[in-house]
């Protein structure tokens, strides 16, 4: 019963975690958040070069999801562990220990099948049903929530470039740059993981540019006081300088 609990609790808060940073669309401080903090902050002492900046994105991302993967299997591998007779070898007819829990809890979140287990009775097929459901949430949604952060990294340097041909003199400042900035500040605090991304060309590292080239413009600085974690612009964009 202890195991089923704790497999209850981890599936549970796993789960929320990713429901939260997936399409809560406002941030929120689970695990998901404090690990992309510490890959950063183990990036910022590795050796400065073009591929250590190219990199920590992606790194973080992969991270968070191997977090969101094993952290949701061994929930479900703890759950049906705790069920003595609740998943059998399909040759054999035999229970299985705790690591075939995990490798049936394994193939049925990757929706793929073909793994050597089965459930011993309906109520335990029933129980898989759920836990295929959980992992087509996680891999539908995954897709999704990869795919928004890697776009507002897109859209936050195509602002860059925009600010270097127009400033808060120009007519369109308050037509076309005022908006865009007013959107990715929206996007990033829908996918703050975006903020993690690095770039070799200083230019185009979105944190720090955003507090350099926007801050002449009271306008601009009211926008940004909505960015993800808010506080001093300067204090903010500090965090995620991976070089000085």
């Amino acid at each position: 019963m202890l195991l089923i609990c704790l497999g209850a609790v981890m599936t549970f808060y796993v789960s929320t975690d990713f429901l939260f940073t997936t399409i809560g669309a406002t941030p929120r401080r689970f695990v998901t958040h404090r690990l992309a903090q510490a890959a950063y902050a183990v990036f910022g002492k590795l050796p400065d070069g073009a591929m250590r900046h190219a990199s920590v994105g992606p790194v973080i991302m992969s991270l968070v999801a191997i977090w969101w993967v094993v952290g949701i299997c061994l929930g479900w591998g703890m759950i049906f562990a705790g069920f003595s007779d609740g998943v059998r070898l399909s040759a054999s007819g035999e229970p299985v220990g705790f690591t075939g829990a995990l490798s049936h809890a394994g193939h049925l979140l990757s929706t793929l099948g073909g793994g050597i287990t089965e459930a011993s009775s309906v109520p335990y097929a029933l129980l898989g049903v759920a836990c295929a459901v959980n992992g087509m949430v996680v891999l539908t949604l995954s897709v999704s929530f990869v795919l928004s952060t890697t776009q507002t990294v897109t859209q936050g340097r195509g602002l860059l470039l925009l600010r270097e041909t127009i400033g808060p003199d120009d007519p369109e400042w308050r037509s076309t740059v005022l908006p865009a900035l007013a959107t990715l500040v929206a996007q990033l605090n829908t996918a703050p993981l975006a903020l993690y991304y690095s770039h070799p060309e200083p230019r185009l590292r979105l944190p720090r540019q955003l507090a350099k080239r926007f801050a002449d413009d009271p306008e601009a600085l009211r926008i940004l006081r909505d960015l993800p974690g808010g506080g001093d612009l300067d204090t903010w964009a500090a965090q995620y300088r991976l070089s000085k």
